[in-house]
């Protein structure tokens, strides 16, 4: 499994205009279901995000990701009551590390070797990655965050990006 094949395998499904119909839960059926691309981000972005960031090693599945799309929207149905997971951008990711060095909240409630990578609009939830675990060679580095609630999932981007697109934008990892 690699982000390149699932990604190009989620490109061939895509209908004009990068959209699809899925089956959600209980039967429920929406068509025109976006997903929304990025320009990707280049080597040299990535380095310099490297250099300032010497303590938040991203995993190298995101990385590819990122040099697919900065960044994306996926399964966006904003106008008829579906919410979407966003996967952020470089420059999204450096604004959270840059405010945890200053906010309280951000401080009290999550590690300083997280980075926020995403979030699933509607919800109010977060995806993280624990650099710590990425340097350690950890593959379960990927953590979720609902209010109230921390869930460290057994997995790491590249397959939860796979398990993702195959449930069609459901948040599996709580069935």
């Amino acid at each position: 499994m690699s982000i390149e094949l699932t990604l190009t395998s989620l490109m061939k499904r895509l209908e004009q205009e990068n959209r699809l119909t899925v089956q959600l839960e209980n039967g429920e059926i929406l068509n025109n279901v976006t997903f929304d691309w990025n320009s990707p981000i280049s080597n040299q972005e990535l380095q310099e995000f490297s250099l300032k960031n010497p303590h938040h090693i991203l995993p190298e599945a995101l990385c590819s990701f990122l040099q697919h799309s900065n960044g994306a929207k996926l399964f966006n149905n904003e106008g008829l009551g579906m919410d979407y997971f966003e996967i952020y951008t470089i420059h999204e990711m450096q604004n959270y590390i840059d405010e945890y060095k200053t906010n309280i909240y951000y401080q009290g409630a999550y590690d300083k070797s997280w980075v926020m990578i995403g979030a699933y609009r509607g919800y109010g939830d977060y995806m993280f990655i624990d650099s710590q675990k990425v340097v350690n060679g950890e593959e379960d580095y990927l953590i979720y965050v609902q209010v109230g609630d921390i869930q460290r999932l057994p997995m790491n981007f590249e397959t939860w990006l796979d398990r993702f697109i195959v449930a069609q934008g459901a948040r599996y990892w709580l069935w």
